[in-house]
């Protein structure tokens, strides 16, 4: 069974918002946010075997496609000797600089192995533009808990990604 088009059509308007602010900070992308939702549609259509899920799994999925496609996008761009995608984390901290997106995919292929559960945080809160306590329905964990590692991962985040 796939996921339920109406309900990819419902949280459409959110995800564009997200993919607006992903996007927001790249420097001459070629990636319009519209594209990167529809891009991230038609990846998660062609999932065979999703049951039906609820608006917040459905968002955890989106975030992990979604994060693929920037990835893919900047890697293109890559290989055509342009410059990495940068983008802004968006923390809630106003000084945060621009972030180039191959560096954070390979920071969280490390965190993946030191502990999956945060570089999932990660890709939902970042990539998904989930809020916490949908991250805490999907996670299992309580909001608070949710809360507390994800400012610990943020932390650790800024101090790989800083310029020494």
């Amino acid at each position: 069974m796939q996921i339920d088009e109406g309900l990819l059509r419902a949280i459409d308007p959110d995800l564009r918002r997200i993919a607006a602010a992903r996007l927001s900070g790249e420097r001459n992308c070629s990636l319009a946010a519209q594209d990167l939702v529809n891009e991230a549609f038609v990846r998660i259509l062609k999932i065979d075997g999703v049951e039906e899920l609820g608006r917040a799994r459905v968002l955890a999925l989106v975030s992990h496609v979604m994060r693929q496609v920037l990835i893919d996008h900047a890697r293109r761009k890559q290989a055509d000797k342009r410059s990495h995608q940068k983008v802004t984390l968006m923390t809630g901290m106003a000084e945060d600089p621009p972030l180039d997106l191959i560096a954070l995919d390979l920071l969280l292929e490390d965190l993946a192995e030191l502990d999956p559960q945060r570089a999932k945080l990660v890709e939902m809160r970042f990539f998904g533009g989930m809020t916490i306590e949908e991250i805490a329905e999907v996670t299992d964990l309580s909001p608070a808990t949710v809360k507390r590692r994800w400012a610990a991962t943020r932390a650790w985040l800024h101090t790989r990604l800083s310029p020494s």
